[in-house]
């Protein structure tokens, strides 16, 4: 028995659920037709109608309102008639979300703090999340790598790694994965060169991480001209850059499959071999990408509002739900040949849109400054107020003042008439408790 035939054994000792038995679902149904699909995803939404319906207050208040009953709702269009709800609607009502019956569903909570830094707490059914961890080790195969056979450098922050503090229980998981951990809370010269001479010592071959820790992590490398190749690399939390794509697959001799999570509304999309478009996890949610107002279907190409409704989750569904994520609506089919149906982009999230005093919206994150990336470690933007947008950098040495006004013509080109531009040097810049890096934050929108 390896080690991930562990893990699966132990999961369905106390769960029930047998990961062995998902991994080949998810396995065999990525080449499944539009039409396969389509009545998969309808019979799933059916049962979690009649679900909410008679053990859920929330929602069982909203179908009485919208003149609804389980055995209404006939077609996946008819999703449509229920409201687009956000994590301060389920703060609001949070006990009214839970269902009666919802300790059945063997309910693992969870909690993030959002873009805003407000605690938000849910709960997820123990068989979704092995579903969609199911979903996960699909994606690894992707790029090649074996889920607990292949060793693998995972960069943790925040509350998934404390430093210093390994729990039995953390051991236990990093063994059964064969995970090596690298703390991103503390990364300088001195932690990245141990961890490197570790990774060529013990021959690992893969890698995972935010996508800001591993720049962070190739730039160390390609400074000092150090180069290693990896079998495959993943991202996942945070924009991936094209320019932080470049170094990173070119430091370590490999591709990056890129993913797309969110784990309060258990709804992934993943990049696959071809590392162009990302197809959405058909199993584990229903994915909607709608316009700013949530009325109409973003069109293939254009960008919009992703909203997801959980398939699997009975003990705290969440129906059309916006975790505040922006997507590029998916056309055509993938050159890989899988049916999933696929997003063309990941484009950050609504907190990332600079609503203007000039009366322009700026998404921050489309600001091109790949140009200066071999100049700049790295940038924040702010918007302090509705004309104030401050461009916080880390120069390096070769930063001249001619890049600083270039840049500042850049940002003022971007922003329009009256909006005021400030640009600060600074030696560091903070990540989240979770040790994710926001590049955007704006104090206006909350």
């Amino acid at each position: 028995m390896n080690r991930s035939e562990i893990t699966f054994f132990l999961l369905v000792k106390k769960y029930g659920f047998n990961l062995k038995k998902m991994l080949k679902f998810v396995n065999e149904n990525q080449y499944w037709d539009e039409e396969r699909i389509y009545d998969y995803q309808l019979a799933q939404l059916k049962k979690l109608i009649h679900h909410i319906y008679t053990a859920v207050p929330y929602y069982h208040n909203v179908m009485k309102e919208i003149g609804m009953q389980p055995g209404d709702f006939k077609e996946i269009k008819d999703l449509k008639a229920f409201p687009v709800i956000t994590k301060q609607v389920i703060r609001d009502n949070f006990e009214l979300f839970l269902a009666k019956d919802y300790e059945t569903y063997h309910p693992m909570q969870r909690s993030t703090g959002g873009t805003t830094g407000i605690p938000f707490k849910y709960y997820i059914d123990a068989y979704s999340w092995c579903l969609n961890w199911a979903t996960k080790i699909r994606t690894f195969s992707w790029g090649n790598y074996n889920y607990g056979r292949d060793k693998i450098a995972v960069l943790k922050g925040g509350s998934m790694l404390r430093q210093g503090d390994y729990s039995p229980k953390t051991y236990l998981w990093n063994y059964l994965n064969n995970y090596y951990t690298i703390p991103i809370m503390n990364m300088t010269n001195e932690t990245m060169d141990i961890h490197f001479k570790h990774i060529k010592k013990k021959k690992i071959s893969f890698m995972r991480g935010y996508p800001s820790s591993l720049y962070t992590f190739a730039n160390y490398l390609k400074n000092k001209s150090i180069s290693y190749n990896m079998e495959g690399i993943f991202t996942t939390a945070e924009m991936l850059y094209p320019y932080q794509r470049n170094v990173i697959e070119d430091v370590f001799g490999t591709r990056i499959i890129d993913a797309y999570g969110c784990g309060d509304g258990m709804a992934g999309a993943n990049q696959c071999e071809q590392k162009n478009k990302y197809h959405i996890n058909i199993e584990t949610s229903y994915m909607e990408i709608l316009s700013s107002d949530y009325k109409n279907d973003a069109q293939p190409g254009e960008e919009g509002i992703i909203v997801v409704t959980s398939l699997n989750d009975y003990a705290m569904p969440f129906i059309r739900y916006a975790p505040g994520d922006m997507a590029i609506q998916g056309k055509g089919k993938c050159p890989c040949g899988r049916g999933l149906p696929v997003l063309e982009k990941i484009i950050g999230r609504s907190s990332d849109l600079f609503e203007l005093a000039n009366g322009r919206v700026l998404n921050g994150l489309s600001i091109p400054f790949e140009e200066w990336a071999d100049k700049i470690e790295k940038f924040q933007l702010i918007q302090e107020e509705p004309d104030l947008i401050v461009l916080k950098l880390i120069p390096k040495d070769n930063y001249t003042e001619k890049d600083e006004n270039q840049i500042m013509d850049l940002l003022k080109f971007n922003a329009g008439e009256g909006i005021k531009i400030q640009i600060e040097k600074v030696k560091n810049l903070e990540s989240t408790s979770a040790g994710k890096f926001k590049y955007v934050i704006s104090k206006v929108n909350k």
